[in-house]
């Protein structure tokens, strides 16, 4: 059966010296594995289709043992990433915690039409990485049913405060008043009224309008730190992707 859908290719794995299993997020099936045949090489009509990051019209054959790439329109291959290491390391981050969360087909045009603006920004320049990664963080773990609770305190319900701790392994906040009542030996973090709301937004906010806000460089540095911990809490290990994307922005 041969079906149709957009997708950019996450990751790819060679198979032989012509063949490479593709990993993909469509718009229509979520997160899949295309086996593309006689990709490499100048002549190859799917060779660029297949890079790390392109963004296709994709023609496939679903058969019994899983898909086959039949042909491949390229769109987009987000090519200035490649003009900058720190933009294309967490393009790369990007790709791979994509991958861990394993989109469905019910989430998995929402999670591709996320990952496209913020490349596009990212490629663009129009916000920078530190910016961009909490927000995607954030708001892709939201759509993979992993959202923090950042409503009330989650021992005694009391909303509104101005500030809070939050507790990234279990998601919530917890205001100062229980927290010295109900010791808490793992990780916590003091979280602003700003930082907090920021959070929010991007939980809530309306997909064209995600990225439309701003923060203070104090707030927007606690906002990421918050964030990855959250990110590596419920990502159930480390990323040999962020690992280098921190090891050359530090």
């Amino acid at each position: 059966m041969i079906v149709k859908t957009h997708g950019i290719v996450l990751a790819q794995t060679p198979l032989s010296s012509q063949d490479k299993r593709l990993t993909l997020l469509t718009s229509d099936f979520g997160l899949v594995d295309a086996i593309a045949r006689n990709v490499s090489g100048a002549r190859s009509k799917l060779s660029a289709a297949a890079e790390v990051l392109a963004y296709n019209d994709f023609c496939l054959f679903k058969g019994k043992s899983g898909y086959i790439v039949n042909s491949a329109d390229l769109e987009n291959n987000f090519y200035g990433l490649r003009e900058d290491l720190v933009n294309l390391s967490l393009a790369g981050y990007f790709c791979e915690l994509t991958r861990f969360v394993l989109p469905s087909e019910d989430n998995g045009g929402e999670i591709l039409r996320l990952l496209l603006n913020t490349l596009y920004l990212l490629e663009k320049r129009k916000r920078t990485p530190n910016f961009l990664k909490p927000v995607y963080e954030l708001r892709l773990l939201s759509l993979s049913g992993f959202a923090p609770n950042l409503h009330n305190c989650c021992i005694c319900g009391e909303e509104g405060l101005e500030e809070v701790y939050f507790l990234p392994v279990d998601g919530r906040v917890i205001c100062g008043n229980c927290l010295q009542k109900h010791p808490y030996d793992k990780l916590k973090i003091i979280l602003p009224a700003a930082v907090r709301k920021a959070m929010e937004y991007i939980l809530n906010a309306d997909s064209r309008q995600l990225f439309a806000f701003q923060l203070t460089p104090d707030s927007e540095k606690l906002l990421e730190a918050v964030s990855e911990a959250f990110t590596l809490c419920h990502a159930g290990g480390k990323f040999k992707s962020l690992e280098f994307y921190k090891s050359i922005t530090i």
